[in-house]
């Protein structure tokens, strides 16, 4: 695992796992953070009967492509299993969102199959204000 940075991200498109419709505001704030970056982002959630103000896809055989890149917001138990798929489907750089979200087990899977991870909010790079001030003080450049 890399400590989180702002050349985490290589590419222009990232898959975001776990977009939210309980997390709402928080949700939006990192999708538009990203596209003021120039990032396409592909919001993913597999919940049934969730209600979005986006386009948000419910499978990766939906996605137009499948990034190599992806930001994770789950749980523990639902990280491990997304982060299977999405090795599966030729993701090779894994930011989550926190230590809350991701365990050693799949650390260690990441390692493995060699998906580069790490652990932090985007929001510290692509966010402004309060954001910059928090990756400031996590030492986030």
């Amino acid at each position: 695992m890399v400590k989180y940075n702002k050349n985490f991200f290589k590419g222009n498109e990232i898959l975001f796992v776990g977009y939210s419709s309980r997390n709402a505001v928080y949700c939006k704030g990192i999708l538009q953070a990203f596209n003021n970056s120039n990032i396409k982002v592909y919001p993913y959630n597999i919940k049934e009967n969730a209600s979005f103000d986006t386009k948000v896809y419910k499978s990766l055989s939906e996605l137009p492509v499948i990034p190599k890149e992806a930001f994770v917001l789950l749980n523990k138990n639902n990280t491990a299993k997304a982060v299977k798929e999405l090795i599966e489907n030729g993701v090779e750089r894994i930011l989550f969102y926190s230590k809350n979200t991701v365990d050693a087990d799949t650390l260690e899977v990441c390692d493995k199959a060699e998906v580069e991870t790490s652990v932090g909010c985007p929001m510290m790079v692509y966010g402004s204000g309060f954001h910059k001030l928090h990756a400031f003080f996590a030492g986030v450049k």
